[in-house]
C-alpha cells in the first residue's frame, strides 16, 4: 500500500502471529497513559486476568484528559487533584497494570518484537519485549515556535505540567496580556479560562475565520461573542514565523508570515495538534495524516495498534481519512476496541462524525458531521436549512433562542451534518442529531422524532423537530428558500417583501425591501406583481414561510430567506441593513 493512498488499510495476519506459546502470558505494551492508552489498559485487564500489561508514559501524570487544563486554569475546576483520575499505584492495586511514568519511547524494533525506552529521571535506557503493542502517544501543538526565546514564555496547554507552568508564570511575572496562537477548538477552550484568570486575551488564527469546522456565518456569531467580551481577534496573519524577546526581555514579540507582529507577556500555542508519528515512521508503519489503521485499530503491522490523536481513522460522513486530535471520547472508544481485538472480541470502529461542543462565555456552540462549506469542498451538493427556536417553551422564564442548521442530501434527505449555537440545551440536541446521523436517519425522520417535553426543558415542537419539518418541506416542494450567501444575486432581480411589523421594518431592513406586514398580506396581494419571483423574509423565518405559502397558493412564484433577517445580521452578511 502506498503511503499516500486513501484506501482503507487491509492488514494481513503473519503466519507465526508473534503470539506467546501456550502457557506463556501475552505481553501487552501501551505507549501513552492518557485517554486512549488507559482505556485500552483497563479494558485489556477486564478481558484477560493473566496478560502482562505495561503502560509507558513520558509525563508525570496518567489517566488524564487535556480537556481539563483550560478549566482548571480559569478556576472552574478548583483542585488540580481532579486532573488525573488514577495513579500508577492505584492502577497497580486495582488492575495489576504496570505504569511507568517519566519514561519515553526511543525506538521500535518490529523484527525483535521489542521497544527501547528511556527513563527520564535516571537517563537510562532499556528494552521491553512485546507480543502486542498499542501506540497512544497523542499529538503535539503544531509547529510550536520555540526559536530565539526561552521556553518559559511560550506554552502549550495540554498536560497538567503545562497548566501548572502557565499558572506559575502568570503569578510570578504579574502577566497582563496573552496571545493564543490558534482559533480552532483547542484555542477557544483556552480563551475563556485565560480571560477569567485576569488576562487580556488576543487570539491569532492563520486562516480567515475562527472555528473553521463551522460554516462562516456560525463562526461569525462565535467571533462576535468573543469581541463582546473584550477578546482581540486577529485573522489571516498566516503562520507564526518567530517568537523573540523584546528589548527589555520582559515580553514576547510574535512575528507572522504576513509581516505583522504582536507583543505579549506570554504565548499559548493552541494550534491544532499534529500526531506524534515519528517513531511509527521510523519503524516502517504506514503513516499519512496519522498512523493508518483498519477498522480494528490495527496498523500495517498486525501486532501494533494505534488509537486516539495519533491514529488516522475514517470520517463516517465523508468516508475520508482524518485524525481526531481533540476528541477525548473517540480516543477512549478506540482504546477499548483495540483491547477487544487483541483479546479476540473483534468490534469494528464505525468512524468519527466529529461531534464537538464549545463553551464560549455565554454561548454554547456545537457541531456534528460536516458543515455545508466543508461538504461543498469535498464535492457534495448538500441542501441545508437554518431555524431559530427558543431552547424551551417561550412562556417559561429564561427562554432564549438557539440557532440550528442541518445539512442533508438533496435526493434522500439523509443527514450529513448539524450546527447549533445557543445558551442552553445545545449539547443535548447535538447529541440527538449525532445519534440520528449514526443511525442513517433523514430530515423526514427528524420531523416526527419523539423527544421528551416539559416547558422548562423544551417545546412541544422541539427545535430538532422543527428543523426536520423545514427540511422536509423543502424536499417535498412545499418550500423554496434563498440562502443569505446567495442573496446578492437576487437583490436587484426580485421584489423583496419584509413581512415584519412597520416598527421593526423602520429599525432596519434589506436594501430595496418594501414592508407588507404578514397580517396585511392577503388584503394587499394586488400590490405585488406576478411577472417576477418574490423574495419574502421575516425576523427568524417563520412568518416568511407563512407569507411564502400564501403567495404560492395565490399564483405567485416566491422564495423565503433561510434563517430570516436574524441569520443575515448575526452571520455578518452584506449588504448592511437600511434604516428608515
Amino acid at each position: 500500500m502506498s503511503a499516500d493512498s486513501s484506501s482503507p488499510l487491509v492488514v494481513k495476519e503473519p503466519k507465526d502471529g508473534g503470539m506467546p506459546t501456550e502457557g506463556e502470558k501475552l505481553r501487552l505494551v501501551i505507549i501513552g497513559g492518557a485517554r486512549g492508552g488507559m482505556s485500552a489498559a483497563v479494558r485489556a485487564r477486564r478481558l484477560n486476568e493473566n496478560a502482562s500489561i505495561i503502560v509507558i508514559e513520558r509525563g508525570s501524570y496518567i489517566s488524564y484528559t487535556n480537556c481539563f487544563a483550560p478549566f482548571s486554569l480559569g478556576g472552574a475546576i478548583e483542585r488540580d487533584t481532579w486532573i488525573a483520575v488514577q495513579t500508577p499505584a492505584g492502577l497497580k492495586a486495582r488492575f495489576n497494570v504496570d505504569v511507568r511514568v517519566c519514561t519515553e519511547l526511543v525506538s521500535i524494533s518490529r523484527e525483535r518484537h521489542s521497544i527501547t525506552v528511556r527513563c527520564r529521571k535516571t537517563d537510562t535506557t532499556y528494552d521491553l519485549p512485546y507480543d502486542k503493542m498499542i501506540l497512544a502517544q497523542g499529538a503535539d501543538p503544531a509547529g510550536r515556535p520555540m526559536a530565539d526565546i526561552e521556553k518559559d514564555k511560550v506554552f502549550p496547554l495540554q498536560t497538567p505540567a503545562d497548566l501548572q507552568a502557565i499558572r506559575s508564570f502568570v503569578v510570578k511575572n504579574d502577566c497582563r496580556e496573552v496571545v493564543i496562537l490558534g482559533g480552532a477548538f483547542t484555542g477557544l477552550k483556552a480563551v475563556e479560562s485565560l480571560h477569567s484568570f485576569g488576562l487580556h486575551v488576543r487570539v491569532v488564527e492563520a486562516g480567515d475565520r475562527l472555528c473553521p469546522e463551522f460554516d462562516p456565518d456560525f463562526a461569525t456569531i462565535i467571533q462576535k461573542e468573543l469581541v463582546k467580551r473584550g477578546v482581540g481577534i486577529h485573522l489571516g496573519r498566516g503562520e507564526c514565523q518567530t517568537i523573540a524577546e523584546t528589548e527589555d526581555s520582559d515580553r514576547c514579540r510574535i512575528e507572522f508570515h504576513d509581516g505583522s507582529s504582536l507583543s505579549a507577556d506570554l504565548v499559548v500555542v493552541a494550534t491544532e495538534p499534529e500526531p506524534r508519528v515519528q517513531h511509527a515512521k521510523n519503524a516502517g508503519l504506514t503513516v499519512r495524516k496519522g498512523i493508518v489503521v483498519n477498522a480494528f485499530m490495527q496498523t500495517s503491522d498486525p501486532d501494533i495498534y494505534a488509537v486516539g490523536s495519533v491514529a488516522e481513522v475514517v470520517n463516517s460522513i465523508s468516508h475520508m481519512p482524518q485524525v481526531s486530535s481533540s476528541m477525548s471520547g473517540a480516543s477512549n472508544r478506540q482504546g477499548r476496541l483495540a483491547a477487544d481485538h487483541i483479546f479476540t472480541r473483534a468490534t469494528a470502529y464505525p468512524g468519527t462524525a466529529g461531534t464537538h461542543v464549545y463553551h464560549v462565555f455565554h454561548l454554547t456552540a456545537a457541531i456534528t458531521g460536516l458543515s455545508v462549506s466543508e461538504l461543498r469542498q469535498i464535492g457534495y451538493d448538500p441542501q441545508s436549512v437554518t431555524i431559530h427556536q427558543p431552547d424551551h417553551a417561550g412562556y417559561f422564564p429564561s427562554a432564549q433562542q438557539l440557532t440550528l442548521r442541518v445539512a442533508f442530501e438533496r435526493a434522500s434527505g439523509v443527514l450529513l451534518g448539524a450546527q447549533i449555537i445557543g445558551h442552553s440545551g445545545v449539547d443535548g440536541r447535538i447529541d440527538v442529531l449525532a445519534t440520528a446521523m449514526q443511525a442513517g436517519m433523514t430530515v423526514f425522520d427528524l420531523e416526527h422524532l419523539e423527544l421528551s417535553y416539559m416547558p422548562q426543558y423544551g417545546s412541544v415542537r422541539d427545535p430538532v423537530n422543527l428543523a426536520g419539518s423545514v427540511g422536509s418541506n423543502l424536499l417535498r416542494g412545499d418550500l423554496h428558500i434563498v440562502h443569505p450567501q446567495d442573496l446578492q444575486g437576487h437583490l436587484h432581480e426580485w421584489p423583496i417583501i419584509d413581512v415584519r411589523s412597520a416598527e421593526h421594518f423602520a429599525q432596519g431592513h434589506l436594501p430595496l425591501a418594501r414592508n407588507i406586514p404578514i397580517d396585511s398580506l392577503r388584503s394587499r396581494l394586488a400590490e405585488i406583481g406576478k411577472d417576477r419571483p418574490v423574495l419574502v423574509y421575516s425576523r427568524v423565518g417563520y412568518h416568511g414561510y407563512l407569507a411564502y405559502r400564501n403567495l404560492v397558493q395565490s399564483g405567485y412564484r416566491a422564495a423565503n430567506l433561510d434563517g430570516g433577517l436574524k441569520l443575515f445580521t448575526d452571520g455578518g452578511y452584506q449588504p448592511q441593513l437600511t434604516v428608515d
